[in-house]
């Protein structure tokens, strides 16, 4: 059992008996099941460390969040981009960027976003390169067109954009397509196309 947590971090040292030495019989005294578990001592420890000292009593919903300083704290309302909480757990709603302009650079916040189109006269999105905007890999980003001028998608410097028939726009008002990231500077982009 912990016995310095979580006010402080435990050692290896704070799990062990230091009353089992290596020629004590393994007899009914309980130091052969101390001895056994050694490895699990060590693995709460390895826990306590990531976790951070904090406070040690959750109230019904919360959630051990890292503060960032070497601490943690339950949250009942944790921020996790993308995540919220209601009371059936942690949910994901579809979040939007609606873009109205005719040109519009993929940024940081629009990975498992849907970005819509809306404008009467032509569009170009671009994807840029992961030296202006590092998405991780595994990415997708669902672009809509809802206005009626035709969406291309464009690839910035160094950047592929690899699709069937080399078609990279939206096919028409209301069709979607969405760019999944699959290497550094290498996109898949499905949907709705046209040329």
């Amino acid at each position: 059992m912990a016995t310095a947590y979580p006010g402080a971090l435990d050692t290896v040292g704070n799990q062990l008996r230091t009353d089992i030495g290596p020629s004590d019989d393994l007899d009914a005294s309980g130091k052969e099941h101390d001895e056994q578990h050694v490895n699990v001592n060590g693995a709460v420890v390895a826990v306590e460390t990531k976790l951070g000292t904090g406070v040690s009593t959750a109230s019904s919903g919360a959630v051990m969040m890292g503060t960032g300083s070497g601490t943690s704290a339950w949250d009942t309302s944790p921020t996790i981009t993308g995540l919220v909480t209601c009371s059936a757990g942690l949910v994901a709603p579809l979040q939007i960027n609606a873009q109205t302009g005719t040109t519009y650079t993929f940024a940081d916040g629009d990975q498992s976003k849907l970005v819509t189109a809306s404008n009467g006269s032509a569009q170009t999105y671009t994807v840029p390169p992961n030296s202006g905007e590092p998405f991780d890999v595994g990415t997708a980003i669902t672009v809509i067109g809802i206005g009626a001028g035709k969406v291309t998608l464009a690839e910035g410097s160094g950047v592929t954009i690899n699709s069937l028939d080399s078609e990279k726009a939206i096919n028409g008002q209301h069709a979607s397509v969405t760019l999944i990231k699959t290497a550094t500077d290498t996109w898949q982009l499905i949907g709705n196309l046209q040329a």
